[in-house]
């Protein structure tokens, strides 16, 4: 219960940072990150990235361990299909 409670207070001081942030450089980094057909009304971009972005952070403060170590597995598995395509296409430029 009590990291129930830890948690829904890091998430709504996150949530309450990154709404008050979004019209500063946040907005802005995620209105250039986001692709265009995924970029929606700015009022609901605001409100679905911000609470992302604070259930996100709230975990990272809750459990930091596995939040490492699902990045760092993300990783791996990105560098490896990397790798793999590169090599796949290289072979198919061969015949």
């Amino acid at each position: 219960m009590t990291v129930f409670v830890v948690w829904l207070v890091a998430f709504a001081v996150f949530l309450f940072l990154l709404l008050k942030a979004w019209d500063g450089a946040l907005g802005a980094m995620v209105k250039r990150r986001l692709p265009t057909q995924l970029q929606g009304e700015p009022a609901q971009d605001r409100w679905v990235m911000s609470t992302a972005l604070a259930v996100l952070g709230a975990t990272f403060i809750i459990k930091p361990v596995s939040m490492l170590l699902t990045l760092i597995l993300l990783a791996i598995g990105i560098w490896v299909g990397l790798r793999v395509a590169c090599w796949a296409v290289r072979k198919a430029k061969l015949h």
